[in-house]
């Protein structure tokens, strides 16, 4: 006889899901239904139309995005490559990119002038993660493509803050900047740059400061985030179209009684990002559910022209977490209100049509059918139902059913051939 206990085998062991990849399990079902249901929600309200685009693209799509030098590599890092006889291709890093190739490639600027569109999937990115950090994250994305209008940089806030509001998230807050267009941006990098070398960095920021200064605000060393305080801002060096597009943006969010707090230090990660730019809090938690910000020179490193467009991405694994923090819990979904409980071979058969016809009927109905005993069977459907469906050999026999309130246990027989109305009698 064997005492001890029989060991897993290492094979076994080492199939498992990949570091910074998560599964949805059951259990956190409900929260991403609710969460998915308010973007839904939201899409149908702002009038946003659907699109959807591979997880795997050509790799130059993401590659170019990231413009030369410094942030090319930084891309080329943290691309998952795929190489193929058909090319060099990639999981999407971002949803932006994507959307903006399907509108040049589909022409899609006819369908809607300017494209609104919402779009949620997942995003990856390779390499050494840092704490916190996914390798795959699931974003929902709204963008508005065709058009530079300041109203649109707002509109995107509003869908995201919509969502969020459904969600039950409460002192909703814009943190909100302008990294200005290429004329005025340079002129402010100088500065910046000049003085930022004359100051102690930590050794990522004296990398990142000869290519791109205004990533030093994106450093998290208490020693460089205090080098801000006497850092030149880029408000001091707006020309005349980016101070009047974010003087136009500021008076929307105002009319619209958005919360806001200007933040001047304030950067997007990617190059292609100008004038708007802004992430979304929830009262004093400093975890951003939301970000975004206009991207007018995408197109231009991708296809060598001009397509402005503005978009907002919330990541679906934050928000979720976030709701849990805060114990905002999702509406629970409704609980079948019948039970099916079927004893015997030929009364199991039976049952699996007319669980069927009940459910075409628009009729919930739960069953644990794999198990074999009448006791069992009513065991479950305490906890699921209020009334249990009962089909023994001698049902299935006379083409009958037997139906039982669960709580008062009063029963009646009911005619297998007229099922469905007869339970929805039942249920009023």
């Amino acid at each position: 006889m064997q005492t001890k206990k029989q060991k897993t085998t290492k094979s076994s062991q080492d199939i498992v899901s990949i570091s910074g990849m998560k599964d949805v399990h059951p259990k956190d079902g409900e929260w991403w239904r609710s969460i998915l249901d308010a973007g839904h929600s939201v899409a149908d309200i702002f009038d946003f139309a659907y699109i959807e685009t591979p997880v795997v693209e050509n790799a130059d799509l993401f590659l170019k995005s990231a413009g030369t030098g410094a942030g090319k590599e930084q891309a080329e890092k943290k691309l998952f490559r795929i190489d193929t006889k058909e090319g060099k291709l990639a999981l999407r890093s971002d949803l932006s990119a994507p959307v903006l190739r399907s509108y040049v490639e589909h022409r899609l600027g006819y369908f809607s002038s300017p494209l609104r569109v919402f779009h949620y999937g997942p995003v990856f990115r390779n390499g050494k993660l840092k704490d916190g950090c996914e390798r795959e994250v699931k974003q929902w994305g709204f963008d508005i493509v065709g058009d530079n209008d300041a109203v649109y940089d707002v509109q995107v806030m509003l869908a995201a803050i919509g969502m969020l509001k459904q969600l039950r998230f409460t002192e909703l807050k814009v943190k909100i900047n302008t990294m200005g267009c290429k004329v005025c941006r340079n002129n402010y990098r100088d500065k910046l740059k000049a003085y930022l070398k004359k100051q102690k960095l930590c050794e990522d920021c004296k990398e990142t400061v000869d290519v791109n200064p205004m990533h030093c605000f994106l450093c998290e060393e208490n020693s460089c985030k205090a080098l801000r305080a006497d850092a030149p801002i880029i408000l001091d060096f707006l020309c005349q179209g980016c101070n009047n597009h974010f003087k136009s943006v500021l008076e929307f969010v105002e009319e619209n009684g958005i919360s806001y707090e200007p933040d001047p230090y304030f950067v997007r990660e990617k190059d292609y990002y100008n004038r708007t730019v802004f992430e979304i809090v929830s009262g004093n938690d400093p975890l951003s559910l939301a970000g975004g910000g206009r991207y007018d020179y995408l197109a231009e490193l991708l296809f060598g022209k001009t397509i402005h467009g503005v978009g907002v991405a919330l990541s679906l694994h934050r928000v979720m977490e976030r709701m849990k923090f805060k114990g905002l819990h999702p509406q629970k979904k409704e609980k079948p209100k019948a039970f099916f409980i079927a004893v015997g071979e030929q009364a199991k058969k039976m049952s699996v049509r007319l669980i069927n016809e009940l459910r075409s009927a628009g009729i919930p109905v739960a069953e644990e059918l794999g198990k074999k005993t009448l006791r069992l069977q009513l065991k479950a459907a305490e906890k699921e139902a209020g009334v249990a469906l009962i089909v023994g050999q001698k049902e299935a026999f006379e083409g009958t059913v037997m139906i039982r309130n669960i709580k008062t246990g009063a029963q009646e027989t009911l005619i297998a051939q007229k099922l469905p109305e007869q339970v929805k009698k039942w249920l009023k």
